[in-house]
């Protein structure tokens, strides 16, 4: 019981972090410093790294669409959370946020919230995607004994 649900635990610890972190970069006034942002992609792929980690431990011969697709669920988990926090934030918390918001390439200056939540979310789940494919490719290799990719002994 303890394995089935570790994917929205971990999802959750991630979620929580992020939060943790832009409540500090507002409370700091630092919440218009673009390049802290970044700090949530180093959250997420510690939190999926470690769920990578503790699947491999529980399970040796975890397959590989298994281990992929628990570490999807928790960033999807993740990034659900956020995408509603989000919302919250903008729509009761600070109103006018939404006026300051920067459209970007793709989008004109008047972003309205359900414009900024898709763009969140694509963002969200394509970089979801893209850490939780590194990190299985990365566990995959990690056991010379593993069962998803077989190895042939080398030729002497």
């Amino acid at each position: 019981m303890f394995s089935r649900y570790q994917h929205f635990r971990y999802g959750i610890y991630s979620f929580l972090c992020i939060g943790a972190l832009f409540l500090i970069m507002k409370l700091c006034s630092l919440e218009n410093v673009g390049y802290l942002r970044f700090l949530n992609v180093f959250i997420v792929f510690f939190f999926t790294n470690r769920l990578a980690k503790k699947n491999r431990q529980i399970d040796d011969d975890d397959n590989f669409l298994s281990a992929f697709g628990s570490l999807i669920l928790a960033n999807a988990v993740t990034v659900v959370l956020s995408l509603v926090s989000f919302v919250i934030y903008a729509t009761f918390i600070q109103p006018d946020f939404i006026d300051h918001f920067d459209g970007g390439i793709f989008w004109n200056r008047h972003v309205t919230i359900d414009q900024a939540a898709v763009i969140l979310f694509f963002e969200g789940m394509g970089s979801a995607l893209a850490v939780s494919f590194i990190n299985v490719l990365y566990w995959n290799e990690r056991t010379p004994e593993n069962k998803c990719v077989p190895v042939e002994p080398a030729k002497e």
